[in-house]
């Protein structure tokens, strides 16, 4: 993964701009060198981005394959839309799941005495 943020950060991507954005925020500077310090952690942190990502890819990717009942064509796999990944990250994530009312409050019955 190391390597495959080292080469996501060279190009012209999403990555880059995350990249870009984090290392004046998370790594120190150095005046007499005049370079930052610590970007191992920035890199780090968009590894563990990286494979959050491939993991919501491969687990759609899953639930997809294991609807599709036995006979039919499999659908094709979900291919990384970046215009997509903008739009969540400006907050326009929305669910395609239906939501479950997680606000209720279930009341205990109280014990006798």
């Amino acid at each position: 993964m190391f390597l495959i943020v080292g080469n996501a950060i060279r190009m012209d991507c999403e990555w880059t701009k995350i990249y870009e954005r984090l290392v004046p925020l998370k790594c120190s500077y150095d005046e007499r060198t005049r370079t930052y310090k610590g970007k191992l952690k920035v890199i780090g942190r968009i590894a563990g981005q990286m494979i959050s990502l491939i993991y919501a890819l491969l687990k759609k990717d899953w639930e997809a394959l294991a609807a599709t009942p036995p006979g039919k064509e499999p659908p094709e796999p979900t291919i990384y839309d970046p215009v997509l990944h903008h739009s969540h990250r400006e907050g326009g994530y929305r669910s395609q799941k239906p939501r479950e009312h997680r606000g209720r409050i279930i009341q205990l019955p109280q014990p006798q005495r």
